[in-house]
């Protein structure tokens, strides 16, 4: 009701945790530290196709697909059953690859080196930048990346910037703090109150 949505940002290029993530329904998916155009691919691969394991051997899938039961059985009695049942599950899978964001975070100088082939990569669609742990020419060199492969722009505030700035720069999604900043800011109030009692 409020316009907001929901992201998570996941510890790892991990099965379980992209697919707790994506059960819960999170509207987009961060994966953090992005070194890589292979993990942006892996990621791609997981949250459009959570079923899936992540690099799965193709002849022991193929393999695994030929012995199952099912693969067996006579659906002759009942193709209408079926063919909805297919048509079911591959608007789902339609609707859901449609509906998530999913976004590569790139906070290493590694990843910045990476960033066009990165950025390029076909299903990720936001390139997000933790410019605090970057020097200002990686910074430059991600987002010269990510406009040239047309995709989205986000990113942690930069000190010395406010959210007009980076949105006046091309950035759709600016985080104004991380859970570290609060979570100290918090604690300094805390402990501000405790003292003057």
């Amino acid at each position: 009701r409020a316009g907001a949505h929901a992201l998570l940002r996941v510890p790892s290029l991990d099965h379980s945790h992209l697919q707790r993530a994506l059960q819960i329904g999170v509207e987009g998916i961060i994966l953090p530290h992005v070194e890589s155009a292979s993990e942006a691919h892996g990621l791609v691969e997981l949250c459009l196709y959570p079923s899936r394991t992540y690099r799965d051997d193709s002849h022991a899938a193929e393999a695994r697909m030929k012995n199952q039961p099912f693969r067996r059985m006579d659906f002759s009695f009942a193709p209408p059953l079926v063919e909805f049942y297919g048509q079911r599950v591959a608007e789902f899978t339609r609707r859901q690859g449609e509906s998530i964001l999913i976004a590569v975070q790139i906070d290493t100088p590694a990843g910045a080196n990476k960033a066009r082939a990165i950025a390029k990569v076909p299903g990720v669609d936001m390139v997000f930048i933790d410019a605090l742990r970057l020097s200002g020419l990686d910074v430059e060199r991600i987002e010269e990346a990510t406009r040239g492969a047309g995709k989205l722009l986000g990113g942690l505030l930069v000190p010395g910037c406010d959210a007009e700035d980076m949105f006046r720069a091309g950035y759709k999604l600016i985080c104004a703090a991380s859970d570290h900043t609060l979570l100290a800011q918090g604690s300094r109030i805390c402990m501000k109150s405790l003292t003057k009692s």
